[in-house]
């Protein structure tokens, strides 16, 4: 699953380089403008759906500031997020002198 969320950063990420070389200025698109492309109308049924089943403080300050960044920042820093939670961990191997 961090494979797919790194991946799609990733595409956002050229497709928003593709946008600045092209303009010669910094763009980036913003992750409500993503999902708005790829998913129309989800966004509003978002915020109803947050709003009424959760609170309406989180809506307001809290999503619409992490919608208003950059999407392959988001995408991505949520793909190391699950990158750095479903790492496994080291194991220590035992060396015994027989196998030098």
């Amino acid at each position: 699953m961090a494979a797919a969320f790194l991946a799609l950063a990733v595409v956002l990420l050229v497709a928003d380089g593709t946008a600045m070389l092209a303009a010669n200025a910094f763009i980036a698109t913003p992750l409500a403008a993503t999902i708005a492309s790829l998913f129309p109308g989800t966004l509003e049924s978002m915020q109803l759906a947050v709003q009424d089943n959760v609170h309406p403080l989180l809506w307001e300050p809290t999503l619409t500031t992490l919608l208003a960044w950059p999407g392959w920042a988001v995408i991505g820093a949520v793909g190391l997020v699950l990158a750095l939670l479903g790492r496994s961990r080291s194991r220590r191997r035992m060396v015994s002198i027989d196998q030098f």
